[in-house]
């Protein structure tokens, strides 16, 4: 049976809405009805733009399906930021769970983060016009273990106790790479971040598949604007980065290497910590998702839902960094 799409609130509806809350001003600043355009041509039986909400609530809670939906039938306050009416009915598991998917088949996460972005920068939430962004990689393990136990010589080869071909699990596009004298079975993010730590765009691949690979496509992805200064550790210090920065009218930010035999030159330490300085919000934020958001290990198997996971939860970032922002300016949101 299908259920209503609108719901109409009711008299007893208006009396939730806890005003300048985090929820009360993303509510306000976002405009929905774009949201909506972005989500039209998803069918849903409920407002997609009200599941989507549903999905922020998720992200913010750190909650299963399950538990979103059951959240999501007694508590007033994600009721009403979600625009479901009290007498209502309400989404339960199953259907939360196909909406995400058909917005990962679609690929509209990263569209939404753009979307929202935007609005973010049209309040002056968001830094359109800095002078410098900051980009990094993260790994994020995979929410499958493999199958068989594995250890490391000091040497840093890969071997298993029964010396038999290692065997995956069932998530078959996480891979293992080696970093910070560990291995990790999963994936890795680049993520760009503006002056503030807001993400401006965040990118995917398999562990083992090095960032600088991709180098000089995650900066074009990342859409900075000309004259606009890259900020990226040492790990992406060569004259090729350089280049690629230098094609696309951007400003090399990248730290520098000490020279092999040689000291580094003073200048060249000033410049590594004038960086350090400016860059350090990329790890903030990179605290904030695997701390608070749950970022450290997916949720989901296969790249495609990772990468939307890790777009979902930049935007969820993004909303609460924004409505902090007026909370601690004491901007009026009416």
């Amino acid at each position: 049976m299908r259920v209503k799409t609108t719901q109409e609130q009711t008299f007893a509806d208006s009396f939730i809405n806890i005003p300048n809350s985090q929820l009360d001003i993303i509510n306000k600043v976002i405009d929905w009805e774009v949201i909506a355009k972005d989500l039209s041509h998803i069918k849903v039986d409920y407002s997609a733009v009200s599941l989507f909400k549903a999905l922020l609530i998720g992200t913010w809670h750190n909650l299963s399906d399950e538990k979103l939906a059951d959240s999501l039938s007694r508590d007033l306050v994600f009721i009403n930021f979600c625009n479901f009416s009290l007498s209502g009915n309400k989404p339960d598991a199953t259907t939360i769970g196909r909406f995400r998917t058909k917005l990962i088949k679609q690929n509209l996460f990263d569209r939404l983060l753009s979307s929202i972005n935007l609005m973010l920068e049209n309040n002056q939430l968001k830094l359109s016009n800095g002078k410098h962004v900051a980009m990094d990689a993260t790994l994020i393990q995979s929410a499958r273990r493999t199958k068989k136990i594995i250890t490391t010589h000091k040497t840093g080869e890969v071997y298993e106790i029964d010396s038999n071909p290692i065997q995956y699990s069932d998530d078959k596009d996480a891979r293992w790479t080696f970093k910070a004298g560990k291995y990790t079975y999963g994936y890795s993010s680049v993520v760009t971040t503006d002056a503030n730590g807001l993400i401006n765009k965040a990118t995917t691949h398999p562990a083992n598949d090095s960032e600088m690979t991709h180098f000089e496509e995650n900066v074009k992805q990342a859409g900075n604007q000309k004259g606009v200064r890259v900020l990226y550790d040492k790990g992406a210090a060569s004259q090729a980065n350089s280049e690629a920065l230098k094609a696309q009218k951007l400003r090399d930010g990248i730290m520098r290497k000490k020279p092999k035999g040689k000291q580094m030159s003073h200048w060249n330490k000033l410049r590594n910590k004038a960086i350090s300085k400016r860059r350090f919000v990329v790890e903030r934020t990179f605290g904030t998702l695997k701390r608070t958001y749950g970022l450290a290990r997916s949720r989901y198997i296969g790249l495609e839902k990772v990468a939307s996971e890790v777009n979902l939860k930049a935007i969820a970032y993004n909303l609460v960094r924004a409505a902090n922002v007026y909370i601690n300016k004491g901007l009026n949101t009416t």
